[in-house]
């Protein structure tokens, strides 16, 4: 409650640009000033749990990814305040970047100082353990809300404003090589052969749009094939709702909240077979795999299903019961009221 519970939050315009969609490699690769901003912004970020913690007399940090967050207010925990409690979470990609005798150093570091620890998928619990963690992991997924993700969002006007006369298929997330849209939009040519009127909604940002719009103008698929950029949050549902098909042909993931997001919405789904979504799609039964992640094997299966998606009602129906059953915020919010209530607690 809001009475013995405070959770710090912070973010800022450095952090921002500095993280962009969790490619902190990429986004640094891309400019080396970013570099530049490195120190001042771990600096403000141990300052801002400082001042914050004092202020409003908190009793638990949690802290979203184990660097810089988690780091941090381990950290601030040995120096200046032994007795606050850190409830760490781990998104996927943060526990990939561990590697060398330093990396190794920090992470151990952080799991010996945090009191509890969540994730958001048994994939990344696995690795966890793996990785020498020998405390109780939780497995607490990105929740969903199923009001807002729901079937009955569905806005034609969508269509309309995109000049969508056939096939709807929706792409979200970054516009980056491990969300596979270059594979997708390498498929659209053999999509487009088969049904002419299809075009694909990519949403998002990210550091390769630009090559991604000289990829469609090559393959001479501009027509069929828009960007949108960045959507607001609350703006999605209809985007979701709306779409025959929600395809993400992602390398990796933490554990895929935007196919949650998809199925909750009642959307045809199709993701690749790793295992974060393996806790969100039952193939044939909540949604679709691709057989493998290739350009050739993702317009095999947008095919397919369009040719057969009037018989997948069940399907929808069943995904979404999946979704709300398992991943409605309201579950989720009372995994993390009962754990903060444990921290706050415990001797």
């Amino acid at each position: 409650t809001r009475n013995n519970i405070n959770i710090l939050r912070y973010k800022y315009w450095v952090g921002k640009k500095l993280l962009g969609d969790g490619e902190i490699m990429a986004n640094l690769k891309q400019n080396k000033w970013m570099y530049l901003q490195v120190f001042p912004f771990l600096l403000f970020q141990f300052f801002a749990i400082f001042k914050t913690v004092k202020k409003e007399k908190i009793q638990v940090i949690h802290a979203h990814w184990l660097i810089p967050q988690a780091f941090l207010a381990v950290l601030y925990k040995k120096i200046f305040n032994k007795k606050i409690k850190i409830l760490g979470t781990i998104h996927g990609g943060d526990i990939n970047i561990f590697g060398g005798f330093f990396g190794k150093k920090i992470l151990r570091f952080i799991f010996n100082n945090i009191d509890e620890l969540t994730v958001v998928s048994n994939a990344i619990k696995k690795t966890v353990l793996d990785l020498g963690y020998e405390k109780e992991v939780y497995v607490y997924p990105m929740g969903v809300d199923t009001v807002l993700f729901s079937p009955d969002k569905k806005e034609p006007k969508i269509k309309e404003k995109y000049n969508i006369k056939g096939n709807f298929i929706l792409f979200v997330g970054g516009i980056i090589y491990r969300k596979g849209i270059d594979l997708l939009i390498k498929a659209m040519p053999a999509v487009i052969v088969k049904y002419p009127d299809t075009k694909l909604i990519a949403v998002g940002s990210g550091n390769i749009e630009k090559q991604m719009i000289d990829l469609c103008e090559k393959l001479n698929v501009t027509d069929n094939v828009i960007f949108t950029g960045k959507i607001m949050h609350a703006n999605l549902p209809a985007y979701f709702a709306t779409a025959d098909i929600f395809i993400l042909p992602s390398q990796s993931e933490g554990f895929g909240l935007v196919v949650a997001e998809a199925i909750s919405a009642g959307t045809l789904t199709i993701a690749t077979n790793i295992r974060p979504v393996n806790d969100i799609i039952s193939e044939g039964k909540t949604g679709f795999y691709l057989p493998e992640l290739s350009s050739k094997a993702i317009a095999e299966k947008v095919i397919d299903i369009i040719n057969t998606k009037n018989k997948y009602n069940g399907i929808k129906l069943e995904g979404r019961k999946h979704i709300v059953q398992n991943f409605d915020w309201k579950i989720v919010a009372n995994n993390y009221i009962n754990l903060f209530n444990k921290l706050i607690y415990s001797e």
